[in-house]
């Protein structure tokens, strides 16, 4: 649809609006999606400190309680009547192994004596340095032994460096002599815990895989389960503490980064995708929906004023009789008088409208129209509110009604009143016309694109013996000979393609053909009439026979005075021609009576010679006599390519002899390069001889004081022609005979017959050519004329 500026600017700027309606909505939406993922984020952190704290704390319990069974175990393996320092290797073995092969996790089970040194162990593997160690060596376990002996009780080293190289505890629980009370110490039986193998044999695969786990002992590290914690790891830590044996034993628990990205980053991140994802689909629902809202507002908008500007009246009425109107549009009272409210209120029914000479035609077609569930379209009058009477156009149909599903019906009326009174004027217009067109001497025929006659006026019917019925709708060629028919459609069509004309707007001579095949000469000129629908092409044709006939005789004329007029200036040139032809027989005679001589005296040697000078001298005089004989030929002569300096060359030659008698001298001046010419040789020749031999007159006449000289110039001109200029230095022309000079019968010398330069006159502008004079300074004359140069092809065009 094509707005106008202002609704085009009207249209941006509303769609702008709703453009920004869509952002604000979205800056909405995205604020609150922020707000539920900032919610859901906080939930989730509390959820995570949650289960990482209660983490923290199963952990402890898991450590506490091990520990204390362990402890509370070896002090139950103690009471053992057998341990003493006095127990064999066998009972030792016995004893240990049973108590080894249960409690999972230790490095190791000893024996210490009471000077501290370690004097029996399980496992021996592994732990071979260790026997006969002495715990003055390692201060933190010789402290917790003695604090065990000074105790009575049992102690824990927290932590203790092994000789291994790792940490861990130990447990040391004293045993004193049999009843005995006091500080008779007998020894000690030790467990060695190390941290690692402990912690994963108490601690479930499970936590370990989903956190980082790291225990200090009296804010002293003693185990971690990676050497570098991440720092977002560490944000999120957990620990609890507890007390063993004066110890404080701190469990500090973080979620791993796999724990992480899946319990918190990887649904934050889908949250926040689904978020963006929801914005964007109620932006683009709201964008949507505003925008089809205010489409749907403007193309209410664009019906309205489509209907208003409309020239008639649409409507919605019911199926009755009386047709009361629903619906109307603004044109109603442009078309009737009878405003909207008049109309929706039912105070004028259509019915009242319609004339009455045309409600029963009107009613029928409506009913015939309901019957088969089909549109209508009619034409009748009706009666205005200032009881003017209109001829209308109706069309509709049946439709069913949005609201309670009656059938309605819907459709358009407008006042054709004008069209119809348009339409009587333009019939008897073309009435008109054709009576003009048929009246007109000359054929005038019409054609569609498709190259088929339409029209065929009476003088066309004359002219070529078809009548117009024969020709309607038949295509052009019919009227034309063989080979052009051939090449008119390829020629139309190319037209048609390219728009570049050859014939349109411009006269052309060509030959058609009649009913019965005779073909004559015609003169054709185009027209092109452009409409909506197609191209029609209007010809309008002149038979020129008799003006062909005309022309040929007035040809035949010219051909003959230009003979007479050559046949004149070959009878005033005889005393030179003559005198031309006397050389050679002269020459001829003795050089015949010289060979005669030859012969008799036997000098046979030197009759070659002699014989090619006969035969140079016979050419030479039979060269003057076949001149003479083809300027005096009557008759058709063709044109011909050929040099314009050879021919100019020849007709010097031709009247050198008269050149001589007169005294007079011919010089030629030709252009550096060759120039062809297509001419008819014989009357270009006579020109240039007319001009040479009005040019030595005149010079003859004058006194000669500038020099009996004659100047001819070859030269090729500004227009690419080739121009051929005869200069004298005679007496001039007299100033009455510059206007009539190139007229028939106007002549300067006492016996000129007036004709040559008006036959010059006449060759040269049937050659392409112009012929023109000016004066010589100080004196003289100069004639000029130019030629067309031949270029390739043109010669079959001419």
């Amino acid at each position: 649809m094509n707005y106008s500026d202002k609704e085009a600017r009207l249209f941006s700027s509303s769609q702008l609006a709703i453009l920004w309606y869509a952002i604000i909505l979205g800056m909405l939406v995205t604020c609150l999606m922020i707000i539920i993922v900032f919610h859901i984020d906080s939930q989730e952190r509390t959820y995570i400190e949650r289960i990482t704290q209660d983490t923290a704390e199963g952990i402890k319990t898991l450590l506490k309680n091990d520990l204390e069974k362990r402890i509370t175990s070896l002090s139950d393996q103690s009471k053992l009547s057998v341990i003493s320092s006095g127990m064999s290797q066998s009972d030792w073995d016995a004893i240990s192994k049973n108590f080894y092969g249960t409690q999972y996790g230790y490095q190791a089970i000893g024996w210490i004596d009471n000077t501290f040194h370690v004097r029996k162990r399980i496992p021996k593997h592994n732990n071979e340095v260790t026997i006969d160690f002495n715990l003055a060596l390692n201060p933190p376990a010789l402290l917790t032994a003695i604090k065990a002996k000074d105790t009575q009780q049992r102690a824990v080293i927290m932590p203790l460096a092994f000789i291994h190289g790792d940490e861990g505890i130990g447990i040391h629980i004293p045993i004193f002599n049999a009843g005995t009370r006091g500080n008779k110490l007998d020894g000690f039986i030790s467990g060695v815990l190390l941290f690692k193998p402990y912690i994963k044999s108490v601690v479930p695969d499970f936590l370990l895989n989903e956190y980082y786990f790291t225990l200090f002992i009296d804010g002293h590290k003693v185990y971690s389960d990676q050497s570098n914690q991440p720092a977002i790891a560490y944000a999120w830590s957990k620990s609890s503490s507890y007390y063993l044996q004066g110890h404080e034993w701190e469990i500090n628990v973080s979620p791993n980064d796999e724990f992480l990205y899946i319990a918190h980053y990887k649904v934050m991140r889908i949250l926040i995708a689904l978020g963006l994802f929801i914005t964007f689909i109620i932006v683009l629902a709201a964008y949507t929906y505003l925008f089809a809202r205010s489409k749907l507002k403007d193309e209410r908008y664009k019906i309205e004023h489509l209907l208003k500007n409309l020239p008639g009246m649409a409507y919605h009425s019911s199926n009755t009789i009386n047709r009361p109107m629903i619906l109307v549009s603004d044109g109603c009272e442009n078309l009737t008088g009878y405003s909207r409210a008049e109309f929706k209120k039912n105070r004028m029914l259509w019915r009242k409208i319609i004339h009455e000479d045309d409600f029963k035609r009107v009613e029928k077609s409506l009913n015939e129209a309901f019957k088969v569930n089909s549109p209508f379209e009619l034409e009748y009058r009706i009666i205005t509110k200032n009881s003017d009477i209109k001829l209308v156009w109706e069309k509709g149909g049946p439709v069913s009604s949005i609201f309670n599903g009656e059938i309605i019906v819907e459709g358009f009326i407008n006042d054709i009143t004008s069209i119809k009174e348009a339409e009587a004027d333009l019939i008897s217009s073309y009435a008109f016309s054709d009576a003009v067109v048929n009246s007109v001497v000359e054929a005038v025929i019409t054609i569609d694109q498709h190259g088929l006659i339409q029209s065929f006026n009476f003088a066309a019917q004359v002219m070529f013996g078809y009548s117009a019925d024969e020709v309607k709708n038949k295509n052009i060629t019919i009227l034309m000979p063989t080979p052009f028919c051939d090449q008119h459609d390829q020629h139309l069509a190319q037209y048609l393609k390219t728009k570049q004309t050859h014939i349109i707007g411009v006269g052309r001579e060509l030959i058609a053909k009649r009913r019965d095949g005779t073909q004559f000469p015609i003169h054709l000129s185009v027209s092109e009439i452009q409409n909506h629908e197609n191209t029609m092409f209007v010809g309008l044709i002149r038979d020129i026979t008799k003006q062909r006939a005309s022309e040929e005789q007035a040809r035949l004329h010219t051909e003959q005075l230009a003979h007479a007029e050559r046949v004149n200036a070959l009878g005033e040139m005889a005393a030179g021609i003559a005198h031309e032809i006397n050389q050679p027989l002269t020459a001829i005679s003795l050089f015949s009576q010289t060979a005669k001589n030859f012969c008799e005296k036997g000098k046979f040697e030197k009759l070659p010679s002699i014989f090619e000078k006969l035969s140079l001298h016979s050419r030479r005089a039979g060269a003057v006599i076949e001149r003479m004989q083809l300027m005096t030929k009557k008759g058709q002569r063709s044109k011909e390519v050929i040099d314009c300096i050879f021919m100019i060359k020849e007709v010097i030659n031709l009247a050198e002899s008269e050149a001589r008698l007169r005294n007079v001298t011919i010089r030629m001046t030709a252009c550096d390069e060759a120039v062809d010419v297509f001419v008819d040789r014989v009357q270009i020749e006579q020109v240039i001889l007319n001009l040479l031999r009005n040019g030595m007159e005149a010079m003859q006449l004058n006194t000669c004081d500038n020099g009996s000289k004659i100047e001819l110039e070859i030269k090729l001109n500004e227009d690419k022609n080739v121009e051929i200029s005869v200069t004298d230095t005679g007496a001039g022309l007299a100033q009455e005979m510059r206007e009539r000079l190139f007229k028939p019968f106007s002549s300067t010398k006492e016996n000129g017959t007036g004709i040559g330069l008006s036959i010059s006159k006449s060759i040269i502008e049937e050659h392409g050519g112009h012929i023109n004079f000016c004066d010589n300074k100080p004196t003289g004359a100069i004639f000029m004329f130019t030629l067309p140069i031949y270029e390739k092809g043109v010669a079959n065009e001419l």
